[in-house]
């Protein structure tokens, strides 16, 4: 078809071709019309549904039983049977068992085992207890001190038979501890100190009855006894003789009963017992004493012969009648049948006082600690020092009573975890002991 044809046919066919165009317009708005729908349909926002709890029945549940079938066991009568008795035997004599040195086993052994095993925790038994003359402590490493000095015979304490009297007492207590616990006895005089075993022993009847053979002819009382039987060289076989004196800070030198008190230390002991008449020589000198004039002294030399004489007639009255012998040494001996004599001029003296007395004691027994442990190692071991006491029987006289010595052993047996008791005369001592 040529150019002038087409013209001619768009010229005849324009309200056709109009129409067309017009259609296809409406069309291509109907379809976008129809996408607009389509998509605010699509773009609604979701609905949201709300639940509402319904109670639903629920059903208990049951407990699981399991038959089980108990059968009765049929009890038998109990049968009598024939039993033997026998009765223990007393007082029998213990084997003298060496023990190693065991310091923290309280109570021994078989009397209680609480604190020794382990420290902090123990089977739970008590340590043994010991009263001596009414003084109670505890202990399972006990050691006596017993004063012999010439002061301890004077008849305002007692006179010799008191002094029996505290013997025999003392071999009744230790008769009376358990075989399990440890003891040492040493005696003080003037001049020595004398220990009856080297060490710790078993309190058993043979190591009993060796200190009660020791010290029973220990100023003894008997027949014809001369003026100076008493003292140490009394004491029968047997025994350690103890250095004179010990060099311990801040004491210079220790002298009656603090020389075995530094034995006691030691040997660890935990109780201490201390039975004496009075402080005695814990001092050292710091100056001389002042010049006397011969005329003086030349009078005090008088005196003494004048005593000793007077002393030797009223023993020999005594021997008559059967008693034993007045023991009187140095002042008091002039004092006594010359009262108010003039004394020669003492040395200036330092009295060493209880804290440190303690302190030297204490210092001792730890430089000589045993490398034993003392705990078995069940428990937590403490770190703690291990606690000694110092516990002192003080006998004075009827007539006087020194209070300066009062006053230090009161704080020696308070800061030493002890106790103090005073005796006077034969009648309190008799009172006190157990066996009476």
């Amino acid at each position: 078809m040529s150019g002038s044809q087409k013209k001619r046919f768009f010229a005849q066919h324009a309200k056709s071709s109009a129409a067309l165009v017009s259609l296809g317009i409406h069309a291509i708005l109907l379809v976008v019309a129809l996408s607009f729908v389509a998509v605010t349909v699509i773009t609604k926002e979701e609905q949201k549904f709300e639940t509402k709890n319904v109670n639903r029945p629920r059903m208990p549940m049951k407990k699981l039983q399991v038959p089980v079938n108990i059968k009765k066991k049929k009890t038998q009568k109990p049968k009598l049977r024939k039993r033997i008795v026998v009765q223990p035997k007393l007082n029998q004599n213990m084997p003298d068992i060496k023990m190693p040195e065991i310091t923290g086993v309280k109570g021994g052994i078989g009397g209680g085992v609480g604190d020794g095993l382990g420290g902090g925790g123990g089977v739970g038994f008590s340590m043994p207890e010991i009263e001596i003359f009414g003084v109670k402590s505890k202990g399972e490493k006990i050691f006596v001190i017993l004063d012999s000095t010439a002061w301890m015979m004077y008849d305002e304490i007692g006179g010799i038979p008191a002094y029996t009297v505290i013997k025999e007492e003392l071999v009744n207590i230790l008769g009376g501890l358990s075989p399990t616990v440890l003891f040492n006895i040493a005696v003080f005089d003037n001049g020595s100190a004398v220990s009856r075993f080297p060490k710790m022993v078993p309190a058993n009847s043979v190591n009993v009855g060796a200190v009660d053979e020791w010290i029973r002819s220990l100023n003894a009382v008997k027949k014809g006894m001369g003026d100076k039987d008493y003292g140490n060289h009394t004491l029968g076989s047997g025994g350690t003789r103890l250095p004179r004196e010990y060099t311990v800070a801040p004491l210079q030198h220790t002298r009656h009963w603090s020389t075995p008190a530094m034995l006691a230390m030691e040997q660890q002991a935990d109780t201490v017992f201390i039975l004496t008449q009075g402080w005695g020589w814990q001092f050292h000198e710091t100056a001389d004493a002042k010049q006397w004039s011969e005329s003086k002294m030349a009078k005090w030399r008088d005196l003494q012969e004048q005593a000793k004489q007077k002393l030797k007639e009223e023993n020999e009255e005594r021997r008559k009648k059967g008693e034993p012998p007045r023991v009187l040494i140095g002042w008091s001996l002039v004092s006594a049948y010359f009262p108010g004599a003039e004394h020669p001029p003492q040395p200036e003296r330092y009295w060493y006082t209880p804290k440190e007395m303690l302190e030297g004691l204490s210092s001792h027994r730890e430089a000589n600690k045993s490398n034993v442990p003392t705990t078995s190692g069940l428990g937590k071991r403490s770190q703690k020092k291990e606690k000694f006491s110092i516990n002192v029987i003080h006998f004075v006289r009827k007539d006087h009573i020194s209070e300066k010595d009062q006053d230090r052993f009161k704080k020696l047996t308070a800061i030493a975890n002890g106790s103090y008791k005073t005796l006077s005369g034969l009648e309190a001592i008799q009172s006190s002991a157990s066996g009476r």
